[in-house]
């Protein structure tokens, strides 16, 4: 396959992706019921919150007393030049962007570790797994995997919480940093960031190590039969030889899929885990903004996160054409 024709034709794939995905967000919005400007001048209120000349400023300044495919033109090209809005009631007056910006930081760091931490050990558990399958081991790892996937992550944090923050007193309740965060130098300061997101990780990795360490458990069953296999036993390779060379070779690639769609949801963040926390991440932000009827910046957040996992996709397809000669010669 030539590369460049494949990497040519992905980019236009992700290009008319995103802009089904900036029009789908745009009309999802659109036909909400009820009107954004009563959000801010209520029915009933006073002269000075909810006259109807002040009203019709707000309808015209947002463009909402234009056609709807005028709007959906001034959308696109706001969306083209970075202006997703103005926040309304969150943070009145604040760009959009400017309110997720630090957001995302917060939920690239706990999110994006935890995610790492989560695929290494579903990898591991899943390798032992698939190895020996129908064993005890993995009898045990697949029953403890699907229960911890099973647990709603709001009562798993809860009881991480009691045992490790209340009872025993090990961990931080909630919070991202300790008080005199700023005082302390950089390695402390990496420290006690470390140690804040210790329960949050936890919570992640109990309730979604199952997707990877059953993605390759899975894969590992459908390929350890295979006839290469038994040559590679036939001559005499080791357990780890045979698994390492042949085994896992072959079997990574819905474990790379299943991979690049939790780094995609990395963007939008682990709402509840962010919340029960409280961790001032784009989960937090989506559920405040949700909360607040702030209409730019949840569209905002939507497309944010949905551009994310679209990009991780086809970062996805193109590794394939490295990991499997087959994409490659197709």
């Amino acid at each position: 396959m030539n590369l460049r024709r494949f990497l040519l034709r992905k980019a236009a794939y992700v290009l008319l992706t995103v802009f089904f995905i900036a029009a789908l967000n745009f009309f999802i919005f659109q036909i909400l019921p009820g009107d954004p400007t009563r959000v801010l001048l209520p029915r009933g209120g006073t002269s000075q919150m909810g006259s109807e000349t002040l009203r019709q400023e707000l309808l015209h300044e947002w463009g909402l007393d234009q056609p709807l495919t005028t709007r959906f033109l001034i959308y696109l090209r706001n969306l083209f030049q970075g202006n997703f809005g103005t926040s309304i009631t969150y943070r009145p007056g604040i760009s959009a962007m400017d309110v997720i910006a630090p957001r995302l930081t917060t939920t690239l760091v706990l999110v994006g570790v935890a995610t790492v931490v989560t695929m290494w050990m579903g990898v591991v558990l899943g390798r032992v797994s698939g190895w020996r399958r129908g064993r005890r081991t993995d009898v045990i790892i697949t029953m403890t995997s699907l229960f911890g996937y099973s647990m709603p992550s709001f009562w798993v944090s809860l009881v991480l919480i009691f045992f490790l923050a209340v009872e025993v007193n090990v961990f931080p309740v909630h919070g991202e940093t300790s008080l005199g965060y700023g005082t302390l130098d950089p390695v402390s300061q990496l420290l006690d960031r470390l140690y804040h997101l210790a329960l949050p990780v936890l919570t992640f990795a109990i309730t979604n190590v199952a997707w990877f360490s059953m993605t390759l458990r899975n894969s590992l069953t459908d390929v350890l039969p295979e006839d290469y296999m038994l040559t590679a036993a036939a001559k005499g390779l080791t357990e780890d030889q045979q698994l390492r060379r042949h085994a896992l070779p072959n079997a990574r690639l819905p474990v790379v899929t299943a991979a690049a769609i939790y780094f995609g949801w990395v963007v939008s963040g682990a709402i509840v885990i962010e919340v029960v926390f409280d961790f001032q991440g784009l989960g937090k932000l989506t559920w405040d903004a949700t909360r607040a009827l702030d209409f730019p910046l949840m569209s905002a957040i939507f497309f944010i996160a949905t551009l994310g996992v679209v990009v991780a996709n086809a970062i996805s397809d193109i590794l394939y054409m490295y990991l499997d000669p087959r994409v490659r010669e197709a």
